[in-house]
């Protein structure tokens, strides 16, 4: 028995000894002691050692070996279909390699993991990164192509949110139209017969057309937005704060195919209710498309909300600062709304993403294998707020579904002159396909895991 207990206080020394190597960013040296511990029963190659293996994966990517890494991650999946770190390093090294779309679909396996385990939250990122930049490709020939080749038809049942005009023109009030904006598309996203162009959709187009807050009152701009993203309907319109208490929002509904306004309507009241004017724009839009709501969907929708206007403004800065690029201001915001309302969900939702991508941008995510494998990211302060249920893998709806809708949204074309929804396939048949990226080649190379059987929580309503 003293024997076993001594053959186990040194293996354990041993992964002790590797994982301080590998935070130390001594790859060389981890890598040979994870290599060790693999073959401690068999050949490296028929070793069944996980940990090990996982480790020696992490290694060699660590050193720019990203075949011997990739090759790894795909043994590890073979034996654990659902090792979050094996799935996370499998999406790096084909992006490294610009495998992009192959990146994208091993991402999305975040679909199939528990939100407590240590890699979701940076394979979501990743995921959410992978389709961010498919938008802003897309965006880029959208305008390319525009006036050669034409917009495509819209698409039935298809809406898209347009950032409302700030009518003020005072600069701090800015950030609201992207809240707003936000607000709008989550809550018209749990329409089951909708599909939702995502905001971040429209934030690319945007930036690739170089326009400004102040461009979005030029009556061409919604129509013209609408018709490159093959929306059918367009909700639209502008706001306007006075003495930073009064508030004003004019909402309009257009018909892009036809170019005409379908409804308008004007909205008063306090700052602070600007969450309950949001919900009349909401189900007021609604009525007037004829959608019918179930209980489920209406319930949902109402859920979406914070009583704390301070807390919405602080999510509303957060956007802009994530557009922007600089995460960590954006991580500050949407903790900043935490605090003054931990029960926000999109702010939560938002702090995870922010946070997890600036984790990602230092490039220090390799040597801290063992403290993510041990803690997560709950060091950052980004685990679920304590007494917080947890959710079975894919409960989170508010999370899960918005990134469902930017993936398959990708597929209304959102490149003009394709006629069908499937805009990837029809253009691999167009001239256009050699200015495509690896985006939309459709290659397999890893198999997508069988889906776990649903079992119901009985903590969820």
């Amino acid at each position: 028995m003293s024997l076993l207990l001594f053959i186990a206080s040194c293996a354990s020394n041993r992964y002790a000894t590797a994982d301080r190597y590998l935070q130390a960013e001594n790859y060389e040296l981890a890598l040979k002691e994870y290599i060790h511990l693999a073959e401690a029963q068999t050949s490296f190659k028929m070793s069944k050692d996980i940990p090990a293996l996982t480790g020696a994966m992490i290694a060699y990517y660590g050193l720019g070996k990203y075949k011997e890494s990739f090759d790894l991650s795909k043994r590890i999946l073979s034996l654990q279909t659902y090792n979050s770190a094996a799935i996370f390093y499998a999406g790096l090294n084909l992006e490294q390699k610009k495998k992009f779309s192959l990146a994208k679909r091993i991402y999305r396996y975040y679909q199939f993991l528990s939100p407590s385990d240590s890699y979701y939250e940076l394979i979501r990122a990743r995921f959410n990164f992978m389709v961010e930049k498919e938008m802003e490709a897309r965006a880029k020939m959208a305008l390319q192509l525009e006036k050669s080749v034409g917009v495509g038809q819209v698409v039935d049942n298809t809406l898209a949110v347009l950032y409302f005009a700030n009518l003020a023109e005072d600069p701090r009030w800015d950030a609201v139209s992207k809240g707003l904006a936000e607000m709008l598309i989550t809550d018209f996203s749990q329409v089951e017969k909708l599909r939702v162009i995502e905001r971040i959709q429209l934030q690319k187009l945007l930036d690739e057309m170089e326009l400004a807050m102040s461009g979005l009152a030029d009556p061409k701009t919604g129509p013209r937005m609408g018709r490159l993203v093959r929306a059918k309907e367009l909700v639209h319109g502008g706001f306007l704060i006075k003495a930073g208490r009064f508030l004003t929002i004019n909402s309009e509904v257009i018909d892009v195919a036809q170019n005409k306004q379908m409804i308008g309507e004007e909205f008063k009241g306090e700052l602070k209710d600007i969450l309950n004017i949001e919900k009349k724009i909401v189900f007021k839009t609604l009525d007037e498309l004829n959608i019918q709501l179930t209980t489920k969907e209406r319930r949902r929708i109402q859920e979406n909300t914070t009583k704390s206007i301070d807390a919405f403004l602080e999510f509303c800065k957060g956007l802009d600062a994530y557009d922007l690029g600089n995460y960590e201001a954006a991580t500050n915001h949407f903790k900043a709304a935490l605090r003054f309302d931990a029960k926000f969900r999109l702010a939560r939702n938002m702090a995870n993403q922010s946070f997890s991508m600036g984790f990602i941008r230092k490039g220090k995510f390799a040597a801290m294998h063992p403290m993510i494998r041990r803690h997560g990211l709950g060091r950052a302060g980004l685990r679920p707020r304590r007494g917080a249920r947890t959710a079975r893998p894919g409960a989170n709806r508010f999370a899960q579904f918005r990134l469902h809708q930017m993936s398959r949204n990708l597929d209304l074309g959102y490149l003009p002159g394709n006629q069908s929804r499937n805009g990837s396939s029809e253009l691999l048949q167009d001239d256009v396909v050699q200015y495509l990226p690896d985006w939309i080649i459709n290659r397999e190379i890893l198999p997508l895991p069988p889906k776990p059987p649903a079992v119901q929580n009985p903590n969820t309503p």
